[in-house]
């Protein structure tokens, strides 16, 4: 595919590069040239797209594919067989492509179901995005969202579990470093994991070169998880500037899932969202919004992630977050270097995140100009995943 006359998004400068010509083969972007261009490439297919504007493929750091994003999907996935919840996930990794999302990290899924999704995208099975997972999520007997995971006490089990999940093949090995409002009877205040039992995790996700994630909502919980060394904290609500300079001194990035605690916050008894999320939800958004704009103030390092499909939040609302980031002190430009280049660094892939020679050939053609236009949802005109048309 040879796309011509295209104003490429360069996302890691922020800036626009116009006209440009973006040669595809094999999946991969080969070659970028600015300004003046061949008419065409022999063998390739001409897209003329001029007046159109060239960006990165969207990346979501943070779903749960198994769920729907309706008012208590972790409740419909009670005592559903392992196939069926497959057949779920595969039909929600498809919608999540046709959005424009090409790569995506699913931080929860049971059992083998993740894996078997995963592997079914690879053969071609299915049409879906690049899909990582992180399998079952690691908790405490009891833990936050226990139902998805592997339940671990002490240092031995939980490097066990580990183990066990780095063996099948995980992406990301994911922990619950603090409770959460979508599980009842835990406040996201009170810390689960031990610094001690997600810092051998974390040494054993780096053995195998693969990233941690800690799901924390309040500070002990992020405070533990940064003092393990972990690589990215989710969600991050109840932070401080102390914590803020930890990330700043580690690296480590912040994956906010903002609109889904706005989400819970705003829904009242008619939707059916259990009580206990509104109700915990309600006492963090507003606090969560007032530390994630420290958090930008401070120059920690962010990356797009939603929550996607968990409670009200189904996935085409990552089209919100990305407007929500910009409303509470984000440029423009970085939002868009959140939803691209920052993401595929946090999550340790560097075929990804941009329109450059040797990196996989996923891309958007919008009809807008997304530096000054965020509003994206309805301007994409063209999917390309893996260097072929999706729409």
């Amino acid at each position: 595919m040879f796309i011509k006359n295209v104003a490429l998004v360069d996302v890691r400068k922020g800036e626009l590069i116009s006209p440009a010509h973006i040669l595809i083969e094999g999946g991969q972007v080969v070659s970028v040239i600015h300004g003046e261009g061949p008419g065409s490439f022999p063998g390739n297919e001409a897209v003329d797209a001029q007046g159109l504007f060239a960006l990165p493929g969207l990346i979501d750091c943070h779903v749960h594919l198994v769920w729907d994003g309706s008012d208590d999907p972790n409740a419909d996935i009670q005592g559903v067989d392992d196939e069926v919840l497959a057949i779920t996930m595969a039909r929600h990794a498809t919608e999540t492509l046709k959005l424009g999302i090409t790569t995506v990290r699913d931080v929860g899924s049971p059992r083998n179901v993740g894996f078997a999704v995963r592997e079914a995208l690879r053969r071609g099975l299915i049409a879906g995005p690049n899909l990582l997972i992180s399998g079952p999520p690691i908790c405490m007997t009891g833990g936050h969202v226990y139902t998805l995971g592997i339940e671990s006490d002490g240092v031995d089990e939980v490097r066990k579990s580990v183990r066990q999940l780095l063996k099948k093949g995980v992406d990301a090995i994911k922990l619950m470093a603090s409770g959460g409002v979508y599980t009842e009877g835990e406040e996201p205040a009170s810390p689960q994991l031990t610094v001690e039992e997600m810092a051998v995790a974390v040494e054993e996700a780096h053995k195998k070169g693969v990233k941690a994630a800690a799901h924390a909502e309040g500070l002990t919980g992020i405070m533990n998880a940064l003092k393990a060394g972990v690589d990215t904290i989710e969600h991050g609500n109840l932070a401080s500037q102390e914590a803020w300079d930890i990330f700043l001194d580690q690296g480590t990035y912040l994956i906010p899932t903002l609109m889904v605690f706005k989400r819970l916050a705003e829904a009242g008894p008619e939707t059916g969202t259990p009580e206990y999320a509104v109700l915990k939800s309600r006492h963090l958004h507003e606090a969560h919004f007032k530390n994630f704009r420290e958090a930008v103030a401070s120059g920690v390092k962010i990356a797009a992630g939603t929550d996607g499909n968990s409670p009200r939040l189904p996935e085409a609302m990552y089209f919100d977050e990305l407007l929500v980031m910009h409303e509470l002190g984000m440029s423009k430009a970085a939002v868009l270097q959140a939803a691209t280049v920052n993401a595929a660094e946090a999550l340790g892939r560097d075929d990804l995140g941009s329109i450059e020679a040797g990196k996989r050939a996923d891309l958007l053609l919008l009809s807008v100009n997304p530096l000054d236009d965020l509003n994206i949802r309805d301007k994409i005109v063209k999917i390309i995943k893996d260097g072929v048309a999706v729409s």
